[in-house]
């Protein structure tokens, strides 16, 4: 069957296979290739084609369903995509853009968009995924955990200033003139930080 017999639907059918399969190859553990997260997030905006960069804003706005007017509107808000250094614009980062912010482009309000609203939620769970993934090789590391060592460390650092300047630098101190003073505090701090690089428990 050639694309001339074939049925209407039959785009669509095979694209939403090819999309299954994308989030097969997510479930997985495997990275998605950048032209496959592309499609993924045309699809949740809407459209069927996966292209990357548009040349002109007017090649952009036809992507994204709107007009060069809408564009530049949208140029303005917080956060929109920079254009390259080249003069093309990035399809995909505007479509992710369009999609968050939750941006009209092209279609009446009320309409519904069945394959992009599908696409969307298959893009969440393939984002959703790939973060676990990413925890998993240690790519990322959670909230909870940086506090936690951050804590650790603050209090592990109060402690060895004041062993220091508490009790070991007074009796040092005793006698010696402000230059004295000033060096003897500066060794004090660098020792202090020393431990806490190394991941030691107590200065030397």
């Amino acid at each position: 069957m050639d694309a001339t017999s074939a049925p209407p639907n039959a785009y669509a059918k095979i694209l939403d296979a090819d999309l299954r399969n994308i989030l097969k190859k997510a479930a997985a553990g495997k990275p998605l290739s950048p032209s496959e997260h592309a499609r993924v997030v045309a699809r949740a905006a809407g459209c069927d084609d996966s292209v990357t960069t548009a040349k002109t804003v007017v090649e952009l706005a036809g992507l994204l369903g709107t007009n060069r007017r809408q564009i530049a509107r949208w140029q303005k808000l917080a956060g929109a995509p920079q254009t390259n250094a080249n003069g093309s614009y990035d399809v995909v980062a505007w479509r992710e853009f369009v999609r968050e912010r939750g941006l009209k482009a092209g279609k009446a309000s009320g309409e519904v968009d069945q394959a992009a609203l599908k696409s969307r939620k298959l893009l969440a769970e393939i984002e959703d995924r790939e973060l676990k993934v990413a925890l998993k090789r240690g790519d990322y590391v959670l909230l909870s955990d940086v506090r936690r060592e951050w804590l650790t460390q603050v209090e592990k650092a109060i402690a060895l200033l004041r062993a220091k300047f508490e009790n070991e630098l007074p009796p040092i101190l005793s006698g010696l003139d402000a230059q004295g003073i000033r060096e003897e505090g500066a060794k004090a701090i660098d020792e202090v930080c020393n431990v806490l690089h190394t991941g030691g428990g107590t200065t030397p």
